[in-house]
C-alpha cells in the first residue's frame, strides 16, 4: 500500500459508502435470543443445519453421509482470527465505528454472516424464529451507532405472509430502515425431489405484497444469497470451488426470476441490491436479456415459425446437395408439420418491454449490484462504450469486512483505490462507485435514510 485508508479518505472530495459491510455474530449473545425465540440449543443446534440451503451441513456428517447426501463442502477457517483485532472489531460494532475513520469509510451499513443462512432454514418454526433473534440483537447492538452504521433487518420469503409479518416486526417493532430479503426459497416437488422458488417467474406465491410493502414504507432491499448446494456447487471436497462465483449465481437467478415475473415492470420505484457477486453476471445478464429478446421477443421470432417452411425448397435444396444422404420425398412438410402445432409464449410479455432501450431501462433504475474491494472487473459496469445503447450499471462499494477475503480491514479501501491508481475508472467513475450509486439506491426510496448521520445534507452529483 502507497498511501493508507486514513490518507486515501482525505485527498477525496466525496465520502465514502460502505454498501456491504459485515459484522460477525459474537456467538454468547446470538445464542441468547435464539434460545429466547424458542430455538433449541441455541447456536449449537443451529449450525447443523446452517448451509445456504437450510440442508445439513458437510461437517455434521459422516464420510459415508457425505457420499450419500452430497452435501457441499463448507468453509472453515472463515474469519481472519490471526488478526485479533480485525476479528474482535467484526463481532463487536461499537469498536468498528470508532475504527471507520482509520479505515476511510463515512458510512457503513452491516450485514450478518452466519444470518446470511437464516432466510433459507428448511423448517418453518426455526426459520422464522432465527430471523426474529437475529434482528431483535442487531437492533440491540447497533444502538447508539446510527449516524455511521446501520443494520440490516433479516426477512424470510418462503410467502409472502411470513414476509411481512418479520418486515411489520423490524420496521415498526424494532425501527430498520433497511432489509435483506431472503433471495429463493427451497420446495419439495410432488414425488419427490426439489425445487428452487425464486420469487417472481412460476413462484408458488405471488409476492405483489412484499414489493408493494417495501414501497409503502419506503424501504429498499438487498438480495445477499448464495448458491452453495445447488446442483453445479456440489463438491464434497473442495470449497473453493463451492464458492466461487456462488452469489452471482443466485442473484442472477433472482434477478431474472423478477425481471421476467414482470416485478421490475409493475414496481419501477422499487430498489433492489444484489450483493457480493460483481457487475459481470449482471453485465452478462443484461447482454443475454437483449439478445433473447431480440430473437425470441415478437417479432424476431417470427424467422423460426415452422409454418414459414418453404417445404418444396427445402426438398430442392436437399436433394440437389444430398451426397451420400439418402433423401425422402415430402420431408420438408413432415419437418414442417412435426416441428408446429407447439404453443407459442411470449417469454418477455410479463416484462413489459418492447425493446432493447426498456430492458436497459429497467434493470438500470431497479438494481444495483455490489462489488468487493479487490475485483478488478468493476470497471465494466462504467465502461459506456462496451455497454448497450451506452448504458452504465449501478456498481457499489462492498468492503465485505469481517469475512476470510478481507484479512485487514485498513487494506480495503486502498485497495478499491488502485481502479484509480489503474486507470480503471476515473474520479467521476470512482465517486459513483464509493458513494453516490449507494446514496440513491436508500435515498432515492427514502429521502430522510440519511438524516441524522454524517451524511446529512449530502447531495449525489
Amino acid at each position: 500500500m502507497t498511501q493508507t485508508a486514513l490518507q486515501i479518505r482525505a485527498g477525496l472530495s466525496h465520502p465514502v459508502i460502505d454498501a456491504d459491510g459485515h459484522f460477525f455474530e459474537y456467538l454468547p449473545a446470538i445464542d441468547h435470543y435464539l434460545k429466547e425465540e424458542g430455538v433449541e440449543h441455541g447456536m449449537a443446534g443451529l449450525m447443523r443445519y446452517s448451509s445456504f440451503d437450510g440442508a445439513e451441513r458437510w461437517d455434521a456428517l459422516t464420510p459415508q453421509q457425505r457420499r450419500a447426501k452430497r452435501p457441499p463442502r463448507t468453509p472453515w477457517w472463515g474469519n481472519p482470527m490471526a488478526n485479533t483485532l480485525d476479528f474482535a472489531t467484526s463481532n463487536a460494532p461499537r469498536l468498528l465505528h470508532s475504527r471507520l475513520d482509520e479505515l476511510g469509510i463515512d458510512f457503513a451499513v452491516c450485514y450478518p454472516s452466519i444470518g446470511l443462512l437464516f432466510p433459507n432454514q428448511r423448517n418453518d418454526q426455526i426459520r422464522v424464529a432465527c430471523c426474529r433473534a437475529l434482528n431483535r440483537c442487531a437492533a440491540d447492538i447497533f444502538t447508539g451507532l446510527e449516524d455511521r452504521m446501520t443494520a440490516v433487518a433479516v426477512i424470510p420469503m418462503f410467502s409472502p405472509e411470513e414476509a411481512i409479518a418479520e418486515l411489520d416486526h423490524a420496521v415498526h417493532g424494532l425501527g430498520y430502515k433497511t432489509v435483506m430479503l431472503g433471495g429463493f426459497a427451497v420446495r419439495p416437488m410432488e414425488g419427490g425431489g426439489e425445487w428452487v422458488d425464486h420469487l417472481g417467474l412460476d413462484s408458488a406465491h405471488d409476492y405483489d405484497p412484499v414489493w408493494q410493502y417495501l414501497m409503502r414504507h419506503k424501504l429498499s432491499a438487498a438480495f445477499h444469497s448464495g448458491s452453495m448446494g445447488w446442483t453445479a456447487r456440489r463438491s464434497v471436497s473442495n470449497f473453493s470451488y463451492n464458492h466461487m462465483g456462488h452469489f452471482g449465481a443466485a442473484s442472477e437467478a433472482t434477478a431474472k426470476s423478477l425481471f421476467f415475473g414482470g416485478v421490475f415492470h409493475r414496481f419501477p420505484d422499487l430498489r433492489l441490491a444484489f450483493l457480493e457477486g460483481g457487475v459481470t453476471w449482471a453485465v452478462q445478464m443484461l447482454v443475454d436479456l437483449i439478445g433473447h429478446y431480440e430473437k425470441r421477443g415478437p417479432e424476431g421470432l417470427q424467422a423460426y415459425d415452422p409454418s414459414k417452411l418453404d417445404a418444396k425448397l427445402f426438398d430442392e435444396l436437399m436433394e440437389q446437395h444430398a451426397g451420400s444422404m439418402k433423401t425422402v420425398a415430402g420431408a420438408g412438410e413432415f419437418l414442417k408439420a412435426g416441428f408446429g402445432g407447439v404453443e407459442v409464449h411470449e417469454d418477455f410479455a410479463a416484462a413489459g418491454v418492447h425493446g432493447a432501450r426498456d430492458i436497459v431501462e429497467q434493470v438500470t433504475r431497479v438494481c444495483t449490484f455490489g462489488c468487493e474491494a479487490d475485483d478488478p472487473l468493476t470497471g465494466i459496469a462504467f465502461d459506456r462504450k462496451r455497454m448497450p445503447l451506452g448504458a452504465e450499471i449501478k456498481a457499489v462499494f462492498s468492503s465485505d469486512i469481517g469475512h476470510w477475503d478481507v484479512p485487514d480491514m485498513r487494506a480495503v479501501l486502498p485497495e478499491a483505490y488502485e481502479h484509480i491508481e489503474h486507470g480503471w475508472l476515473d474520479a467521476g467513475a470512482f465517486r459513483r462507485f464509493m458513494c453516490d450509486n449507494a446514496h440513491r439506491l436508500y435515498s432515492e426510496t427514502n429521502p430522510d435514510f440519511f438524516r441524522g448521520t454524517v451524511l446529512d445534507g449530502y447531495q449525489p452529483v
